[in-house]
């Protein structure tokens, strides 16, 4: 399979049937996203029933802004997908194996696929969360990322995920791409395979979704939803999406509760139970 392939299919297509097979594609990246929402969050959420308590009012109401941003990154995110296919179809560039039917192939793949997996979150984070703390440069922060912390106590999962300013939505999306492209450098040609970047893909999109919910979903040592939602409250700490291992490494990393403001709000939180329950 080849990029070739695909170009060579597009270009005996008229304008209308090209402009129909786009819009289709759109809309099929739009049913995506419904199925994170709608299937995937609420049977994580059926497995892990503790919640993560509001310790902040959640922005409730999305204004006009709000739907135009979820609505860029939603059509932003059909473009990643595309071209995130034809990255891995180009297997002189990508390196990767292509062939669903090769089942050797795919037993290699779901055999190394944890090496490429922490490789890839390894990867990705390292840039994300350089990314992400420059985006709270006191210069900047108003201009892009401040729009994304509006919302202080994120339920939404998806929607409140990909409320971004789109430089910041664009930027996050094809550092996956970056990502998958240094991986096929460091392993040997033909170990990766594309289901290696769906999958990727697929998880992080589940693992960012739960972030910005409620559900107290975490993996020791590796995810914590916990950590990006103090984020949003806190936002000098805890820049990693994925992981925390990059925010430990530059002292950036802040569990709940161990700032004297937090420990004072516990405290009122106590008082205010006990005052109730007398």
């Amino acid at each position: 399979m080849d990029s070739d392939l695909l170009t060579q299919a597009t270009s005996e297509l008229v304008p209308w049937q090209k402009t129909a097979l786009e819009l289709a594609f759109v809309g099929i990246i739009y049913i995506g996203f419904a199925f994170y929402n709608r299937v995937v969050i609420p049977a994580v959420a059926c497995c892990v029933t503790k919640r993560i308590p509001y310790r902040a009012p959640p922005l409730e109401k999305l204004t006009t802004k709000d739907r135009v941003y979820i609505m860029f990154s939603k059509v932003i995110t059909a473009l990643f997908v595309y071209h995130v296919y034809c990255f891995v179809v180009n297997t002189k560039v990508s390196r990767m194996t292509v062939d669903f039917f090769n089942v050797e192939a795919v037993l290699r793949a779901l055999k190394w696929f944890p090496v490429h997996l922490f490789l890839l979150i390894l990867l990705y984070d390292f840039f994300y969360t350089l990314f992400h703390w420059a985006l709270h440069w006191p210069p900047i922060y108003p201009l892009i990322h401040k729009h994304h912390h509006r919302q202080m106590s994120p339920f939404r999962g998806n929607d409140d995920a990909i409320n971004d300013n789109p430089i910041e939505y664009v930027s996050g999306e094809y550092l996956h791409l970056f990502s998958l492209f240094l991986l096929t450098r460091i392993m040997p040609a033909g170990q990766v395979h594309a289901i290696t970047a769906v999958l990727f893909i697929f998880i992080g999109g589940t693992l960012a979704s739960l972030n910005h919910t409620r559900v107290d979903f975490h993996i020791p040592y590796m995810f914590n939803v916990n950590s990006h939602d103090y984020h949003h409250r806190q936002p000098r700490v805890n820049f990693g999406q994925y992981i925390m291992f990059w925010d430990w490494v530059f002292g950036t990393y802040q569990a709940e509760g161990t700032l004297p403001a937090d420990k004072i709000t516990a405290a009122r939180a106590r008082r205010a139970a006990a005052r109730q329950e007398s």
